[in-house]
């Protein structure tokens, strides 16, 4: 969509009552940021807390595999977080959602997914659906940066 077909919510309106629902979705994205800020310092203080328990239990329980697929979950969980946050932030300046961004945010996620989920315990299907979303995703993904890199 051209710049000039936009509109945007920080543009001046010309109905009182559509300029103000306009300032009112403005907020409340504000608010989803600070929102954000706080989950990603709470979610990052868990990260915290549970490498430094396992540590006090017992050293060498910190370098198992549970505990490291389940810590490295927990760090992309953060780093998912900080991804939502970009988002936010990105479409409070553009007043656009930035497609890509939101795609490798989808990828990561769908990393931890394949990172922590139990193989022993998941029946095929789930297998099944969850490498239809990574190809879907991942091809979404693709077909989006080689537009945007074909249309500079």
């Amino acid at each position: 969509m051209r710049k000039d077909q936009q509109d945007s919510l920080t543009e001046k309106n010309h109905d009182a009552f559509i300029g103000f629902l306009n300032q009112a979705v403005v907020l409340s994205v504000k608010l989803l940021c600070v929102l954000m800020v706080i989950v990603i310092w709470l979610t990052l203080i868990d990260v915290v807390m549970n490498i430094v328990n396992q540590a006090m239990n017992s050293l060498s329980s910190v370098f198992e595999t549970t505990n490291l697929i389940n810590d490295l979950g927990n760090f992309l969980i953060v780093l998912i977080a900080i991804e939502i946050f970009l988002n936010i932030t990105f479409y409070l300046k553009k007043h656009v959602v930035h497609v890509p961004l939101v795609l490798a945010t989808a990828l990561t996620a769908v990393a931890r997914k394949v990172i922590v989920l139990d193989y022993t315990t998941c029946e095929s299907l789930q297998i099944i659906a969850l490498a239809s979303v990574i190809l879907a995703v991942g091809v979404s993904y693709w077909l989006i940066t080689k537009r945007t890199t074909s249309l500079k």
